[in-house]
Formats: structure tokens, sequence, C-alpha cells
């Protein structure tokens, strides 16, 4: 996915187009910048205005359609700045077939600001949840979710009415997803070998593993919204991790009203969220698929 991509957009397209049959670019720019731009991309690119319909959430359903359309095996989600260090996409690929339960394999990361491993969450039991920052030396790790960018999809095993929730938009969309697999038996692993640099908020660089995320009072409010979605969506089935992550969002709400600027504007957005969670359906939402199919047959009908 791609909004407004940096500089190094083409260098980081290059290397992943290496490794992988088709390199699908989701243009999410309102304006659609890059089909304007003269890109030098690989021949097995391909561009898809998408104008943030759906935001990220929607991105990523134009890329599973699109892999489900075309009958491809596996799907790798990457951001616009994440650059996949070489021979990782194999073991990735490796660990799905090795396991007929495991749906998604994601590496381990790296904040980028903070040079801390990222969190991972496994499900003890259900009423039992473990946070743990794994080191590389760990194997896989059983976990309820993990981030999208560099994970990688098993098609096959994905069923088809499980998408990422354009309701969503961004924050929790991806566990969402993950959660959703999870209660239909399959599995999400980690594999500790394999690792990328992942930025996650704006924390100030060399900030520590919990140092604040410093998003804006709209994001505050969307994050807050999201996650009472997804409690109110998955507490029967995974009680643990809705406990788990309450302590974690009271401590971020902390975290933000004594460590960040705008401190009542940003507390004042995330009682918004909760209130709006609360009162809001607790539906999915797909807006675009009907599209989505058109867009990819005009596109590319049988190139492929």
């Amino acid at each position: 996915m791609a909004f407004y991509p940096g500089a190094n957009f083409e260098a980081v397209c290059r290397k992943a187009a290496g490794a992988v049959d088709l390199l699908l670019i989701v243009d999410n720019s309102p304006d659609c910048t890059l089909q304007a731009q003269k890109l030098d991309l690989p021949q097995n690119s391909a561009i898809i205005c998408n104008r943030n319909e759906g935001a990220v959430a929607g991105a990523l359903n134009i890329a599973l359609t699109m892999a489900r359309s075309k009958r491809f095996d596996y799907l790798q989600m990457l951001d616009q700045d994440t650059a996949l260090p070489d021979g990782m996409l194999q073991p990735l690929i490796n660990a799905l077939a090795s396991d007929p339960k495991t749906a998604l394999v994601a590496p381990r990361f790296i904040n980028l600001n903070t040079n801390h491993p990222g969190r991972v969450m496994v499900n003890v039991r259900k009423w039992k949840i473990k946070n743990t920052w794994p080191r590389e030396d760990i194997g896989q790790v059983n976990a309820l979710f993990a981030i999208t960018s560099a994970s990688v999809l098993d098609i096959k095993k994905i069923p088809e009415d499980i998408y990422y929730d354009e309701r969503l938009i961004v924050d929790g969309c991806d566990v969402d997803f993950c959660l959703a697999l999870r209660q239909r038996g399959l599995e999400i692993r980690v594999d500790t070998s394999q690792c990328i640099v992942h930025g996650i908020g704006n924390r100030k660089d060399g900030g520590g593993r919990w140092s604040p995320t410093n998003y804006s009072p709209q994001r505050k409010f969307l994050g807050a919204k999201n996650r009472v979605i997804v409690w109110r969506r998955y507490f029967k089935s995974f009680p643990g991790f809705v406990l788990n992550d309450i302590y974690v969002f009271l401590l971020d709400t902390a975290r933000s009203v004594l460590l960040e600027q705008q401190r009542l504007k940003k507390l004042k957005a995330i009682l918004s969220g909760v209130i709006r969670g609360i009162a809001e359906k607790n539906i999915r939402r797909r807006k675009h698929n009907a599209r989505i199919a058109i867009i990819i047959n005009e596109q590319f009908g049988r190139s492929i």
C-alpha cells in the first residue's frame, strides 16, 4: 500500500518485486499520484488506484481480492517504507506450508524509533495472555495476532467470508483479521528468525519500550473506538486478550495524558472514541467489493 510515498519507494518496490511473481501497488493517495509519475518499476509490477477508499483496510482488501481472483498461493503485505531483507520470504512461506492450520506468518519487528523488539501477544489459556518481546533465537511463536507489514497469508486456507473490516479504517483492522482467523481454528505465527524494522506511532527516537505513541487527537479517537468494537466482537472467544488489551489501553491513555502534547484534547478524543465504540452496531463492513472486482478485471483481465 502506498500513500504519498517517499523518495526510496522505487528502491523498495524493485527489491520486493524480485522476490514475488507480481508486485501489486495499491495507491491510496486521494489524487492517485503514482499513476501520474514516471516510476521506474519492474515489469512484474502493477498499480491500482484506490483513492484511499476504505483507507488501509480497503487497500488490504484489494490485495486479498486480487490474490483470490487470480488464484495466487501466497500474499505478502507490505507498507510503502518496509524494505524486505534478502531471503525473508521463503522461510515465511515454509512456515505456512509446514502446518495445515497456520494461515498467516509474520516476522518479528524492531521499532524504528525505539530500537526495541515489537510486542507479541501469546494466548496461554482462554483467560490468560502472555506479552512477549521475542529475541531472534526463539523460533516460531504461536501468536494471537501479528502486524500486517511483511506478513504472508496462505490464500487457500483463508475462508472467503473473512476480509479486513473497512469500518475500522486502520487501527485494529489487522488485529480483527487475525482474531477472525483464530476464531475459525486457524493459527497466526511469528517467525522470530526473520525481522524487519517497522515504525508504530510517532515515538521519539531513543524512547523506551512503553514510550508514548504521540498520535493526533483524531487518531486517538479512532484507536479507542476501534478497540472497543474489537473487544465487544471477541470477548466470548478471547476474554484474556480483551482484559489484557484493556490494561494496555489504560496504560496508553495514561501516557497520553501525562507525557504527550494536547493532553486534554487527546483525553476528550479517547473518551469520545470509547463512547462511540459502545454505541455503534457491531457489524463488519467491506464497502467496495464489487468495485474492486471491476477494477481488477478492467486492469488485468486474463493477463496474469
